[in-house]
């Protein structure tokens, strides 16, 4: 009889247990839909079957989880990206025999005397902005609002990649109207590399008018043969983060329960920041390695006499910038090109911007290799931008443009934008350009390309 009620007790503390056990799954299904719902801006249990935004973000910041090496030396530009990567068949985009994400081989001929062409340049930031044009035609249904463009059919053209930085885009520029480009606008989206990365090019003494270091140096010491082992022990440890990505990715895209798409997509973050902190150290190891393969080389990069100190570094970086726009803005002009400049806004230059919790934690690195060139560097580069103004360049300084929003705008470590940070910069960008237009009677409407 004991027995018995021992065994009845037991049942109940057991029943008990599962009814609370069930109670707090439901509530932590329901809080994870209600997340997601927030986030996605749909139901999760009838979603489009579709990758989710972490992982589009994963794959619009550079990280390419099924290649290990996405860029490939290029002779003029420097590097480009491996041609056939990033494959969106249902919108036809994917990187070009040019090695540039497109919807289109390059040179582009009009089929259409209404249609105008924009070329965006610049580095990733510009990329992303081309990108979520081809899928969100962002930019181009702003433009189109206004009456001004409102019978044109808008064709964006990509010529920005990962890391670019004057005079990779003035260069590009000049070789793709050498092969017959039309443009009836130029974007150009910069400021960040060309101090950031600049900055780098220094510490590694190599030229500062070089491409990117953190790019072109892997490539170089790969065809030349000269990785140190602790170079190469950085480049296993990104590989192995990436491989934990993928992994995590297949396993977010197989998940049947809100639940446990809110744990998995919190794992994927965790995960990006390691690769991002990997990528940090590989950066760091690059500076220590001794090897020097310019002279036994096949591959010749400019190494510079001596490492600059920041007060002849900066200016030099700044006068190269401003140069290359002025010239950027002379050919386009002699073209009768339209051509417009974007001085991009990134959370290491201090403006009045909160930043939101989320940012905090993943998007600020307090030792992220860009802070010193963006700290020391961009005072001195916005200071040149009045005097490209009078020089008749329409160039823009867009580092305030984030500070009256309360959302997260951030998605990295780096500088790029969430869909909300991309939508305000479409929206700057074009209320800037109908601006330029507006202010000059004789372009009241888009000029056509010789």
């Amino acid at each position: 009889m004991k027995d018995s009620k021992v065994i009845h007790k037991k049942s109940n503390i057991l029943s008990l247990i599962a009814v609370n056990l069930a109670i707090a799954f439901i509530a932590l299904e329901s809080l994870s839909l209600a997340f997601y719902f927030i986030t996605q801006n749909q139901f999760f249990y009838t979603r489009v079957k579709k990758q989710d935004q972490v992982v589009e973000d994963i794959e619009r910041i550079g990280v390419r989880l099924d290649n290990s090496i996405i860029e490939r030396l290029h002779p003029f530009f420097g590097y480009v990206q491996k041609q056939g990567t990033f494959t969106k068949k249902q919108i036809n985009l994917q990187v070009n025999r040019h090695g540039f994400f497109s919807q289109q081989e390059y040179p582009f001929i009009k089929t259409s005397k209404n249609q105008l062409i924009i070329g965006i340049f610049g580095g990733s930031v510009a990329n992303n902005m081309a990108v979520d044009e081809y899928e969100t035609k962002l930019l181009s249904r702003k433009l189109k609002s206004y009456p001004e463009f409102a019978d044109k059919e808008i064709v964006v053209l990509n010529f920005a990649n990962g890391g670019y930085k004057q005079p990779q885009q003035l260069l590009i520029l000049n070789y793709f109207l050498a092969l017959g480009q039309e443009f009836d606008m130029v974007i150009n989206i910069d400021g960040f590399n060309e101090v950031a990365l600049s900055n780098l090019n220094n510490k590694s003494q190599l030229d500062i008018g070089m491409p990117s270091v953190q790019h072109v140096q892997p490539l170089t010491d790969l065809a030349n043969d000269s990785l140190s082992p602790e170079v190469m022990a950085s480049i296993v440890k990104i590989s192995e983060n990436k491989k934990q990505l993928k992994t995590t990715i297949d396993g977010l895209q197989n998940c049947q329960l809100a639940l446990c798409n809110v744990v998995t997509s919190t794992q994927v973050k965790l995960l990006l920041k390691d690769y991002q902190q990997a990528v940090i150290k590989y950066d760091k190891e690059v500076k220590k390695s001794k090897a020097d393969a310019q002279n036994r080389g096949t591959v010749y990069i400019p190494k510079a006499d001596t490492i600059l100190d920041s007060a002849s570094a900066f200016p030099k970086m700044v006068s190269m910038w401003q140069q290359s726009s002025l010239m950027m803005n002379q050919v386009s002009l002699t073209k009768d090109i339209k051509y417009f400049q974007f001085v991009q806004p990134n959370q290491y230059y201090p403006t009045k911007r909160v930043f939101t919790q989320k940012e905090k934690e993943f998007t600020i690195v307090k030792d992220s290799p860009y802070i010193e060139g963006v700290t020391k560097g961009y005072p001195l580069l916005l200071s040149k931008v009045d005097d490209l103004q009078k020089a008749g360049v329409n160039v823009f300084s867009a580092v305030n443009i984030l500070d009256n929003t309360k959302e997260t705008v951030y998605k990295d470590s780096c500088c790029h934008y969430n869909l909300v940070g991309q939508e305000i910069f479409a929206n700057y960008i074009s209320s800037s350009i109908i601006k330029v237009f507006r202010e000059s009677p004789k372009n009241s409407k888009p000029q056509k390309s010789s």
